[in-house]
C-alpha cells in the first residue's frame, strides 16, 4: 500500500512597479491596469514610481500594499514625488496605502489604512463599511463618515487636519492636530461613542466652534479627555481638556517648515501648554504618542537617495561617482 504525500506551496507575494512607459522597469502603467491584472493577486505589492502622475480616479480591488515616494517635494533631490490627484477608491478589505501625495480616499470596506500620505479629504462611501484606520497624514479637508443617517468607524491618529472630522461613531480620535478657520461649521461634529483625546483643536476664529454640543453631551458616549482646544467648549462632564488657546499658534507651534513640521511645538517645556499633557504624559498633538506625524511622508525602512554627484573626468578610464543614500526610520 502506497501512500500519496502531496505538499501545497503557497504562491509568494509578488512586487511590480508602477509608472510612465517612458521610464525602464514599469510593469503597470496605473493602479487601476494592476487591478485589471490576474497577475497581481491578493498580498502583492505595488511600488509608486517618483514620475507616476495620475489624474484619473483609480480604484483598488484587490487586498495589496501601495507604496509610493512621500510628498514633500522639497525633500526630494528632483523635486518629484509620486502623485494621484484625484480619488482614491478603497474597494477591497486590508487595503494598505502608504507615503503617496494624493487626492480624496474613499473606503468602503474593512480595514483599510491609508498611512504617511497627504489627502485632501477621506470620506467613508458604505453603509456596510467597518473599521479603517488613517495614520500620520496631513489631511488637507477633513475626514466624513458616511452621511448624517449613518455614522461611520474610523481610527485616526497622528494626523493634521486642516479642518474637520464628522460623523464618526466607536471611532478612535488620537493625537492629532485638527485647525480650521471657519465661523460656520465646527472642527468636530456628529461623533458618538467615540475617544477623543490629546489633540490639539483650533477654531481660529471668535466664535466657539471646537466641538459640536452634539459631540459633548453626556448621551453622545464619547470618552474626551486631554485635548487642547482654543475656545471654552461647554464640557462640563470632561473636566480633563484645557481652554482659550484661539490665535495663539505662534505661541504653541514652530510655524516653520512644511505639512506636519509646522505643527511642531515650540518651547518644548513646561512653558507650552501642550507639553507634557496627554494622558500618556507626552505631549499632545501629531507629533504626540508613540508615531508621530513624520515629516514629508517618505516610506519607513526604505532607502533613497539623497544626493548623486558624477564627475565631469574620468580616472583611468572610470568616472567618479559618489552616492549618498539614506533611510527613514522614524
Amino acid at each position: 500500500m502506497f501512500t500519496l504525500l502531496v505538499t501545497t506551496v503557497g504562491a509568494e507575494a509578488k512586487y511590480w512597479k508602477i509608472g510612465p512607459g517612458s521610464v525602464a522597469g514599469m510593469d503597470f502603467a496605473s493602479i487601476n491596469e494592476a487591478m485589471s491584472s490576474s497577475n497581481v493577486t491578493k498580498g502583492d505589492t505595488l511600488y509608486l514610481d517618483q514620475y507616476y502622475n495620475e489624474n484619473s480616479d483609480q480604484t483598488v480591488t484587490k487586498q495589496v500594499v501601495i507604496i509610493g515616494t512621500g510628498y514633500d517635494t522639497s525633500l526630494s533631490d528632483e523635486h518629484v514625488v509620486a502623485r494621484l490627484t484625484s480619488t482614491l477608491h478603497l474597494k477591497a478589505n486590508g487595503i494598505v496605502v502608504k507615503s503617496v501625495l494624493l487626492g480624496s480616499v474613499y473606503f468602503y470596506n474593512d480595514e483599510c489604512t491609508v498611512e504617511r500620505c497627504y489627502m485632501t479629504s477621506g470620506a467613508t462611501k458604505s453603509t456596510t463599511a467597518g473599521l479603517n484606520h488613517i495614520y500620520s497624514c496631513y489631511v488637507l479637508n477633513g475626514v466624513s463618515g458616511y452621511g448624517s443617517s449613518n455614522y461611520s468607524k474610523c481610527d485616526i491618529q497622528n494626523c493634521v487636519i486642516g479642518n474637520y472630522v464628522e460623523y464618526l461613531t466607536s471611532s478612535i480620535i488620537r493625537f492629532n492636530t485638527i485647525v480650521r478657520s471657519n465661523s460656520s461649521y465646527y472642527c468636530m461634529s456628529y461623533i458618538k461613542n467615540s475617544n477623543i483625546s490629546n489633540n490639539i483643536i483650533l477654531n481660529n476664529t471668535s466664535y466657539d466652534l471646537d466641538i459640536g454640543n452634539d459631540v459633548y453631551t453626556s448621551g453622545s458616549g464619547n470618552s474626551i479627555e486631554h485635548n487642547l482646544l482654543s475656545h471654552k467648549t461647554s464640557l462640563s462632564y470632561y473636566p480633563t481638556n484645557k481652554y482659550g488657546y484661539g490665535g495663539k499658534q505662534s505661541e504653541l507651534f514652530t510655524q516653520s517648515g512644511n505639512y506636519s513640521d509646522y505643527y511642531k511645538l515650540l518651547n518644548e517645556s513646561g512653558d507650552n501648554p501642550c507639553v507634557n499633557y496627554a494622558t500618556d504624559g507626552g505631549e499632545v498633538g501629531c507629533h504626540g504618542g508613540m508615531f508621530g506625524c513624520p515629516s514629508g511622508g517618505r516610506p519607513q525602512y526604505i532607502p533613497y537617495f539623497t544626493k548623486v554627484t558624477v564627475g565631469s573626468r574620468s580616472e583611468e578610464g572610470k568616472l567618479p561617482v559618489s552616492v549618498t543614500i539614506k533611510i527613514q526610520g522614524e
